[in-house]
C-alpha cells in the first residue's frame, strides 16, 4: 500500500474534514467518470468521505465533510435544525443600493428563505459585500443578490457580467461541536479586482483557484494555466517540478515577446510554486517535417537537461527542450492513477507507449506482466530509466517491445486464431495513440483513420472482463465518431472527465477525450 499522499485541509478530526473547494469542482456527483472533489479524494487519497453540506460547482471556500455515516447523519441533523451557519463573500459591478445592510426574504421554491447582506467595500467599480443565510436553499445568495440588484460577478444565469469565475466564496463556516468558526481569506481573484490589477493577472489568479494545492499532494507536476484560461493568449503553462514550461501555439509571436507580456504571471506562479525559472517554446503546426518545438528560450537558472518529477509516489524523467516532448503526459494523471488501484495480478498491455508512465504504475501496482509497445527507440529508453528510477527494472515482469502497435495487435489476433485455449488474454489494455505520426519507410499514420481498426483490435485480444482505456487528443476530431467506434465493440463506454488542471471550459473544444470501456 502506498503511502497516503497528503490533503489540504482546514480542519479535522475524527468526526470531520474541512477543506477549501476548489472552483469549477463539484461536491459530489452521480458520475463515477466525472468525479466531484469528494470522489476526487477517494481516487487519490483512498479516503471516503460523505458530503454534509452544498456548495456551489462554480463557487469556492470552506466545505465540511463527514469523515463517516454515523456522523453525515449527524450533520443532516445540523443542516434540519439550522445549527450551522455559512458566511459567504461576493462581487458585484452594479451600483450599491440604499444602506449598508439589509435582508432579503424572497421565496424560493415555494420556501420561505431569509439572506442577510451586508456592503463591505467599493474599489476600482466592484463592490464586496457579506452575507449569511439560515435554512441554505438551492442557489439562494445567487438569487437573492440578483433580486436585490446586486447579481453576483460571473453569474450570467443570474444576470451577472460575464467574469472566468463565480465570484462567490464561503469565508467562513461555524459547525457545532467545534470550539471556534473556521475560515479562509476571500481569493487572491477577489483582491486584484478590487485593486484594479491587470486582468491577464487576475485571470492566473482564478485558474490557480480551479487548482489551489489540491495537486500539490500528490504531484510536482501539473498544468497551471491551461489553453482558454487566460483570454486572447493561445498558450499553456505546465509546472514540472521547480520549472515552468510555457508552450505557445502562436507561431508567429517571438518567445522573447510572449516572455514579456507574460512576466506579472510568471512571476506569480514562480512565487507560488517557488520555481527557478523554466523554458518558453511554440508548438509546430507541422511537427512531423520540422521539430516539434521551435523557438526556444529559458530563464531563470539553468536548466538541466533532464530531472525527475514525483506523482503518487513515483518518478518519472522530464526534459525541457525544442526537440522532444517533456516525457509525462499531465492529462492522463487519473486514468494512470485508476490504472494504479486495479493492476494487481493483471497482464497490463500499454499501446503507444511513449515512455512509459502507465507501465510503471501497474508494474509497481503488481502487475502479472505489462508490456510497452512503441515503435520510437528514444521513448522506450527513456520509460527503461523510469523502470530503473523505481526499483522495477529487475523484476522481470515489464517487457519493451519495439514494434508497429498495429503490426503487434495483428500477430496477438493471429496466435489467438491459431490456438485460442492457449492464447493468454490481456485484461488491461492502454491505446492512447498520437493524432498523427510517422511510421517509418514513407508510412504514416492517422489517428482518425486507425481508430475503427484499434477499437476492434483492442477488443479481441482482452478478457472476459477485460478493460481498455482509449485515448486521443484530436482537437478538431468529431467526439461522436471516436465514441461511437468503441461502442461497436464494447458493452460499456464511459467518457473520463480530464483531471482538475485541464478544465473543459465553455466555447473551446476538449482538450483530450479519455475512453474507459469494458467487455
Amino acid at each position: 500500500m502506498q503511502k497516503m499522499s497528503k490533503i489540504p485541509y482546514l480542519y479535522r478530526d475524527p468526526d470531520w474534514l474541512i477543506v477549501n473547494k476548489a472552483v469549477g469542482l463539484p461536491v459530489q456527483t452521480a458520475n463515477f467518470w466525472e468525479p466531484g472533489l469528494v470522489e476526487w479524494i477517494e481516487l487519490h487519497h483512498g479516503l471516503e468521505l460523505y458530503a454534509c453540506s452544498e456548495l456551489e460547482k462554480d463557487a469556492s471556500g470552506v466545505l465540511v465533510l463527514a469523515r463517516s455515516p454515523q456522523a453525515g447523519n449527524e450533520a443532516q441533523r445540523f443542516c434540519e435544525q439550522a445549527l450551522a451557519r455559512n458566511i459567504y463573500y461576493f462581487i458585484s459591478d452594479r451600483e450599491t443600493p440604499g444602506g449598508k445592510t439589509w435582508i432579503c426574504r424572497r421565496p424560493l421554491d415555494g420556501e420561505t428563505c431569509e439572506t442577510s447582506f451586508e456592503f463591505l467595500k467599493e474599489q476600482n467599480g466592484y463592490s464586496l459585500y457579506r452575507a449569511e443565510v439560515v435554512h441554505e436553499g438551492s442557489q439562494q445568495i445567487r438569487r437573492h443578490a440578483a433580486a436585490s440588484g446586486l447579481p453576483i460577478l460571473g453569474d450570467r444565469e443570474c444576470g451577472g457580467t460575464h467574469f472566468p469565475r463565480l465570484c462567490l466564496h464561503c469565508g467562513e463556516v461555524r459547525w457545532p461541536g467545534l470550539s471556534k468558526a473556521v475560515s479562509i481569506e476571500i481569493p487572491q481573484s477577489f483582491h486584484w479586482l478590487l485593486a484594479g490589477r491587470e486582468r491577464m493577472l487576475v485571470e492566473a489568479a482564478v485558474a490557480y483557484e480551479r487548482r489551489l494545492d489540491w495537486l500539490s499532494g500528490i504531484t510536482d507536476a501539473f498544468r497551471c494555466i491551461h489553453r482558454g484560461e487566460l483570454q486572447g493568449r493561445p498558450l499553456a503553462i505546465d509546472r514540472f517540478g521547480a520549472w515552468l514550461c510555457v508552450t505557445g501555439f502562436d507561431e508567429k509571436l517571438p518567445s522573447k515577446n510572449l516572455r514579456a507580456s507574460l512576466e506579472p504571471v510568471l512571476d506569480y506562479l514562480q512565487e507560488l510554486f517557488g520555481c527557478q525559472g523554466g523554458v518558453i517554446r511554440t508548438n509546430r503546426r507541422d511537427p512531423h517535417r520540422r521539430k516539434l518545438f521551435g523557438d526556444v528560450m529559458n530563464w531563470g537558472k539553468k536548466l538541466p537537461e533532464t530531472f525527475l518529477v514525483r506523482e503518487h509516489g513515483l518518478i518519472f524523467e522530464v526534459a525541457l527542450n525544442g526537440s522532444q516532448h517533456v516525457g509525462l503526459f499531465l492529462d492522463q494523471r487519473d486514468s494512470r492513477r485508476r490504472i494504479g488501484l486495479m493492476a494487481q495480478g493483471k497482464r497490463v498491455a500499454n499501446l503507444f507507449s511513449f515512455t512509459c508512465s502507465f507501465s510503471a504504475v501497474a508494474l509497481k501496482s503488481s502487475a502479472e506482466v505489462v508490456c510497452s509497445i512503441d515503435l520510437a527507440a528514444g521513448s522506450l529508453a527513456r520509460g527503461k530509466r523510469n523502470f530503473a528510477q523505481n526499483n522495477l527494472g529487475e523484476t522481470g515482469r515489464g517487457k519493451f517491445i519495439r514494434e508497429d502497435v498495429q503490426k503487434w495487435l495483428a500477430r496477438q489476433k493471429r496466435k489467438k486464431r491459431a490456438n485460442p485455449t492457449a492464447f493468454q488474454a490481456w485484461d488491461v489494455v492502454v491505446c492512447d495513440p498520437p493524432v498523427f505520426a510517422s511510421s517509418g519507410k514513407g508510412r504514416s499514420f492517422s489517428v482518425k483513420e486507425a481508430w475503427p481498426e484499434l477499437a476492434g483490435s483492442v477488443r479481441s485480444i482482452l478478457s472476459a472482463n477485460g478493460i481498455a482505456i482509449f485515448s486521443n487528443n484530436h482537437r478538431g476530431g468529431d467526439e461522436a465518431y471516436y465514441f461511437s467506434e468503441l461502442t461497436k465493440h464494447f458493452s460499456t463506454v464511459s467518457r473520463m472527465r480530464p483531471p482538475l488542471d485541464f478544465p473543459e471550459l465553455p466555447g473551446l473544444a476538449a482538450h483530450v477525450r479519455m475512453y474507459w470501456c469494458e467487455v
